[in-house]
């Protein structure tokens, strides 16, 4: 997606809808369960945000580096609930396939890390070391959530 200046008005909605969703993951100290259930799809759709640009005059008023990892933590928090909600058969799930393939095409480079989730959840339930895949979703919320927090001048989350 490519906002221009006659999309600033939804870019700054969307731009809300990842404030709340970090303001939520702030609030339970990670990537937990149901947590993007806040957002109105109708204002933010993670994977029309995934690899989104702004038309130059928009610079300083839309954050695209903020949209787009924001895209990458709320398809992480979805995903965390098809792998938590649907253990034996997570991976048929359509948004499984989804995030499997928008990695595929780098479209999570946003969020590096994200490759190593996806390499953990692609293993299988049967494979699949917990204790590492929630780690590094604990690295990612720390990184980019508290992080972007803390650059906004929030202080400690």
């Amino acid at each position: 997606m490519h906002i221009t200046p006659d999309l600033f008005p939804t870019a700054n909605r969307a731009m809300a809808s990842v404030l709340l969703l970090y303001y939520h993951l702030l609030r339970e100290g990670g990537i937990t369960n149901d947590q993007t259930v806040y957002l109105d799809p109708a204002h933010f759709n993670a994977l029309e945000y995934l690899d989104v640009t702004v038309d130059t005059s928009g610079v300083g008023e839309i954050d695209a580096p903020l949209l787009r990892e924001g895209a990458v933590v709320f398809l992480l928090c979805d995903l965390n609930d098809v792998v938590s909600e649907h253990e034996d058969d997570y991976l048929q799930w359509p948004f499984t396939q989804a995030i499997v393939q928008a990695h595929a095409f780098g479209r999570l480079a946003a969020v590096p890390e994200a490759a190593l989730v996806i390499a953990q959840v692609e293993r299988g339930i049967a494979h699949l070391d917990m204790a590492r895949y929630r780690a590094l979703l604990q690295g990612i919320y720390e990184k980019y959530v508290v992080g972007r927090w803390k650059a906004l001048g929030c202080g400690p989350a």
